[in-house]
């Protein structure tokens, strides 16, 4: 338990634990110390825990990766397909890297690309009938795995861990128009 190091002049008793300053009152207690830098960090480490643990199912269930699966659940939301450049895009990855994506799911039969008519310099990417239904497959092993790991947490937890998300998403999008 930390020990008390001083009373501020409010009647707030303030403890130092392990280099943190928490200012405790009425049972309740906040820590101080870059508290941000934590909650980022623990985001990042639980984002980096589940994309494992997923990627880790994928390859094992279906001899995929995690990247490959992102690209097929993309391609599925759009049937007419999408430009090279517009997958990149909403993968947040480089064009090279589809690139090479799309290759590999083309050698599968995942996919295919056909010449866009209106711009003969792009390509457009689409699912075929085997790629809609091995990622159909593999959409519902993900969404079972996802709801077994987060299942965990009791609904309460599960619906107060939504709401903060999404306040800080709408916290993110308002300093990403700067």
């Amino acid at each position: 338990m930390a020990e008390p190091v001083s009373r501020s002049s409010n009647g707030r008793m303030r403890h130092r634990s392990n280099g943190d300053v928490r200012i405790v009152e009425n049972g309740t207690a906040e820590q101080k110390g870059h508290l941000e830098l934590r909650v980022w960090l623990r985001l990042l480490g639980c984002s980096g825990k589940m994309e494992n643990i997923l990627g880790q199912r994928l390859r094992k269930e279906f001899g995929t990766s995690l990247a490959r699966f992102d690209v097929l659940a993309q391609l599925e939301r759009f049937p007419d397909g999408l430009s090279m450049s517009e997958l990149s895009r909403r993968l947040l990855v480089s064009n090279g890297a589809v690139t090479g994506l799309v290759d590999k799911l083309g050698e599968a039969g995942l996919v295919s690309r056909h010449e866009d008519p209106d711009d003969r310099r792009s390509m457009i990417v689409r699912l075929t009938r085997k790629g809609r239904e091995t990622f159909l497959r593999m959409a519902r092993r993900h969404e079972e795995w996802v709801v077994s790991i987060l299942g965990e947490l009791s609904v309460e937890a599960q619906s107060e861990l939504l709401q903060n998300l999404t306040l800080l998403q709408r916290n993110l999008d308002l300093h990403g128009k700067g």
